[in-house]
């Protein structure tokens, strides 16, 4: 059995769970909740498989991976549901997109330097893949990267795999090629290197956002051609180059995370003071649940 019955049992109770939702992690809700009568806000992320609770604590105790607090059993569920850290920023998606924030090189430069010192911390400590790295499932607390949502992730070399779903643009391409393609520590590199690209742009990759369900497959076609995303104009050069190492077709010529914290050491943060602001847009909040959707391949 995965789950620990020594976990902290937060009683429901002592739980008051706030009206507005603040996120969806894969198929579950997450909700904001004050602990009893204090001040105290935590994240409830309702009603997970255990798997994801074992994985969650597993990965435990970093400063850039949201913490676990503990679990409860909300009163209309049969599942548990996590009580975790709650990140006062908002998810990395809606930062980035936010044009009355101005995000210079040295904090775009910050945050690629913390999501990676996440990733070092699964990969080479804890033995987990994340398998679903997207700016959703980034947050930030305190000017802080905080990776959360381990819904779809699993233990490296493990038999169980967590099928193939995601947000198309970060996706392994190998998954588009072969139904029985598994997650690798290299899947989680590819979408690094997407993500990378969206810390300069402040883009939606390929403008998946404003995409409908009937230009997936276009967008599919075009990444196993080999398509990917243009440099944003005035990059530092050694992360575009280290970027579009990270998104290579081929997982062996992709870095390993070790690799890649090792090139993003030699890499001067004030040598590119670029400060990009997004455009405008209506559709902003419009998309916003567009771009929570998940594709399965079958």
């Amino acid at each position: 059995e995965l789950l620990d019955v020594r976990k902290i049992h937060y009683d429901p109770h002592d739980l008051k769970i706030l009206p507005k939702t603040i996120g969806f992690g894969g198929s579950a809700s997450v909700y904001a909740a004050k602990w009893k009568d204090t001040s105290t806000i935590y994240a409830i992320k309702k009603f997970v498989e255990n798997k994801e609770v074992y994985l969650t604590d597993l990965a435990n105790s970093h400063e850039n991976i949201i913490q676990f607090r503990g679990i409860t059993k909300l009163e209309d569920g049969k599942k548990y549901s996590l009580v975790l850290e709650y990140a006062d920023g908002g998810t990395l998606r809606s930062y980035l997109r936010n044009n009355t924030i101005t995000f210079n090189w040295e904090n775009q430069l910050k945050f690629a330097k913390e999501i990676a010192s996440a990733i070092l911390w699964l990969h080479d400590v804890k033995e987990i893949i994340h398998g679903d790295l997207h700016p959703n499932n980034i947050l930030i607390h305190k000017d802080t990267i905080k990776l959360a949502d381990f819904g779809r992730s699993c233990i490296k070399g493990s038999d169980i795999n967590t099928g193939t779903y995601g947000l198309i643009p970060y996706m392994d391409p190998k998954f588009f090629e072969t139904n029985s393609y598994r997650l690798t520590e290299k899947s989680d590199i590819y979408s690094l290197g997407v993500l990378y690209w969206e810390l300069t742009s402040r883009k939606s990759p390929f403008d998946f956002e404003k995409k409908s369900s009937d230009d997936h497959l276009s967008i599919i076609t075009n990444i196993l051609k080999l398509l990917r995303e243009e440099p944003i104009e005035d990059t530092n050069d050694k992360f575009v180059v280290l970027y579009k190492k990270c998104w290579e077709h081929e997982p062996d010529n992709r870095p390993n995370i070790l690799k890649v914290i090792s090139e993003l050491n030699c890499i001067d943060p004030e040598n590119n003071n670029v400060s990009i602001i997004p455009e405008e847009s209506e559709e902003s909040e419009k998309t916003a649940n567009v771009y929570s959707c998940q594709i399965a391949i079958k």
